[in-house]
């Protein structure tokens, strides 16, 4: 396993670089319970993004969550800043970014926790 240092990024800087990964900028981002409730509770499966504007490997992650999103175009990719809405976060059980939740009808499937590419897609392949 590896980490990347994270460096102080303002908010608009890290905006601008998750501006040019097309694919994550289309990803809806959920700000209530309600809104994460409802994303979840369909038959196919979803993948929500737990990330930190000030978090380095979240912003590593960007590419390749945009390349998931044209490779699986059967499931419901999702975002949430923890800062924005921690509620979310807890209900999750997230307390290290990045975290990868999967879900289907309702349910919270399992999660990759760190910056595993890898380990995201395989979670897609094997619970799609």
């Amino acid at each position: 396993m590896f980490r990347i240092a994270a460096q102080p990024v303002s908010r608009r800087a890290f905006s601008k670089t998750f501006a040019r990964c097309k694919g994550y900028s289309s990803i809806p981002k959920l700000t209530s319970i309600a809104d994460f409730e409802s994303s979840i509770k369909g038959s196919k499966l979803s993948v929500v993004d737990f990330y930190a504007t000030w978090c380095g490997p979240c912003k590593a992650m960007a590419p390749h969550l945009s390349k998931l999103v044209d490779e699986y175009p059967d499931v419901g990719f999702y975002k949430v800043d923890v800062d924005e809405s921690p509620d979310i976060a807890a209900q999750c059980q997230v307390s290290a970014m990045p975290t990868f939740v999967f879900a289907k009808n309702g349910e919270l499937l399992g999660k990759i926790v760190g910056a595993n590419p890898q380990g995201v897609e395989q979670g897609i392949k094997q619970l799609q």
